[in-house]
């Protein structure tokens, strides 16, 4: 009977990997891909040419390159015309990683089993699913912070085997080198895992040996950083004139990013989100069964807590350290805000720990499903996880645009959440209109990449067209990001979206599950 099943579970991964294979081919480039690559690519010149093709650019000084190179240098090995489909693959590998890497550390906290389901939860959330390809940046955190995380935890069970402990010290510094080089502030992101460290080291003493010592931790973690910081420093080659002051003084121009926002019907600018900011993308933008899943998790802990703890050694303690990573990101906004936008797309480093507790909810319930209580509940959570998945396949490719159905008549929804914030539907709407032959197309942006709308405009045949201010336009292409209502105001007050600023004739759009990703009109 075990073979049979795993043998199932073989090919529905298999199947499950083909099609997320299929999603990352078919979606289209995002609004940042374009400009991760060129930073691979001068960073790779440059090393080519031992310094002497040096075509930096300045927003580059603020990355370090470490993964844009690798990622350029793979591409490079294919035909220049399938670049950003490969660049998709690279990307899809490392976000498989990412979720490979949280079964990993669920089996070391708990079970199998609960690995298992945490695997397949993560999977298939939508928001994560939906970045796997195209999002070079966000995905890449996920994967190197489990990865840091199930590391830290060997590392402290291992650390008198002097090379396991060793190698351990060598894989977190680059991979805390790979994320904090796309995002300077990954470190920060890390603050629940060193303060978990801590208190166990000195107080409780649950995950490490009675024989751990502490002198030597102190010790492995200069190591570490002195391994991060070579390798930070190596790919970033802005820093070369003084890699002593340079890399912290960027640290300073590190939040930029998209300046408004829009929260459940509510404008701001991207500097000043609520608190709940993150709760509350977090709860439209989860599958419903999902969000369940917690509410049975807390009548679990009131009712059947003897259970977990009976299974897990010190699950309490495990808990608490799972909880403390899921509250992080509303703890950070609430003492240090710093722009938000894209919804929880700058957190999608937490969404794997955001699924251990639906594993462990599901988990429990498959152990007692002789129970009538179970077998009901079960049944009941079975019910949204069908509805969800009809949904989920539904959105293909843009799973990362996903609305439950707490938000209501999704003709609307453009009007409480940004969707399509990073174009990704572009290139099926430009593929599929057509323009009017024989004639010059004044065409206008809002919201989405020109060089991007530009680029697959080229590749359509018998049109010729310009790019132009909207009010010289007779088309205007968008989707429904946050815009000023007047160019020349700046008061938050006054914004609207793409949408609702340029009203006109739909000649095309893209849509899925009610919801419009991207849309052409005729304003003119």
């Amino acid at each position: 009977m075990d073979r049979k099943e795993n043998k199932i579970s073989n090919i529905l991964l298999i199947l499950s990997i083909c099609f997320s294979i299929y999603c990352g081919i078919t979606i289209g480039q995002s609004w940042d891909q374009g400009h991760t690559l060129i930073l691979g690519k001068i960073t790779l010149d440059y090393f080519f040419s031992l310094g002497a093709i040096d075509n930096r650019i300045p927003l580059s000084e603020h990355n370090s390159t470490l993964y844009y190179t690798t990622q350029y240098f793979l591409t490079y090995l294919f035909p220049s015309q399938y670049r950003i489909e490969i660049s998709h693959l690279v990307n899809l590998v490392f976000s498989l990683g990412g979720i490979y890497g949280i079964k990993k550390l669920t089996k070391e906290l708990f079970n199998n089993k609960v690995a298992n389901i945490t695997f397949v939860i993560l999977f298939f959330f939508p928001v994560y699913f939906g970045h796997m390809a195209f999002n070079s940046k966000d995905t890449i955190l996920a994967f190197s912070h489990v990865w840091i995380v199930y590391l830290i935890f060997k590392y402290l069970k291992n650390q008198n085997i002097k090379k396991k402990s060793n190698s351990y010290i060598v894989y977190i510094g680059i991979l805390a080198s790979l994320a904090t080089g796309i995002k300077l502030p990954f470190l920060g992101a890390l603050i629940p895992i060193f303060l978990f460290i801590m208190i166990d080291i000195f107080f409780f003493k649950k995950i490490v040996k009675k024989n751990f010592k502490v002198k030597r931790f102190f010790f492995d973690i200069i190591k570490c950083f002195f391994i991060f910081y070579l390798l930070l420093v190596a790919f970033w080659i802005e820093v070369y004139p003084n890699i002593i002051t340079l890399p912290f003084s960027f640290l300073e121009q590190a939040w930029y990013g998209w300046p408004y926002n829009l929260t459940n019907g509510n404008y701001s600018t991207s500097s000043d989100v609520p608190v709940t900011y993150f709760v509350i993308n977090l709860i439209y933008k989860s599958p419903e069964y999902f969000l369940i899943s917690y509410l049975f998790f807390l009548v679990l802990m009131i009712t059947s807590k003897k259970f977990f703890i009976k299974k897990f050694d010190f699950f309490n303690y495990k808990l608490f350290f799972i909880i403390s990573i899921l509250i992080f990101p509303s703890l950070l906004l609430l003492v240090m805000p710093f722009p938000m936008y894209d919804g929880i797309r700058l957190f999608l480093w937490s969404l794997p720990y955001f699924c251990i507790i639906p594993a462990l909810t599901i988990y429990y319930l498959i152990e007692n499903i002789k129970r009538i209580k179970a077998k009901l509940a079960l049944l009941f959570l079975s019910t949204f996880i069908f509805y969800f998945l009809f949904n989920f396949f539904s959105m293909t490719p843009y799973q990362y645009t996903y609305l439950n159905l707490f938000i209501g008549d999704k003709k609307y929804a453009y009007q409480k959440f940004e969707n399509d914030y990073w174009g990704g539907s572009l290139k099926e709407l430009i593929r599929k209109v057509n323009f009017v032959d024989g004639k010059t197309a004044s065409i206008a942006t809002c919201g989405v990449n020109a060089g991007l709308v530009k680029k697959y405009l080229k590749r359509k045949k018998n049109i010729d067209f310009d790019l132009v201010h909207p009010d010289q336009a007779d088309f205007i292409i968008m989707t429904n990001r946050v815009v000023l209502l007047n160019d020349n105001i700046s008061n938050s007050e006054k914004l609207t979206n793409c949408f609702d600023k340029y009203k006109g004739i739909n000649i095309e759009n893209v849509k899925r599950s009610g919801l419009i990703l991207s849309t052409i009109k005729k304003i003119n």
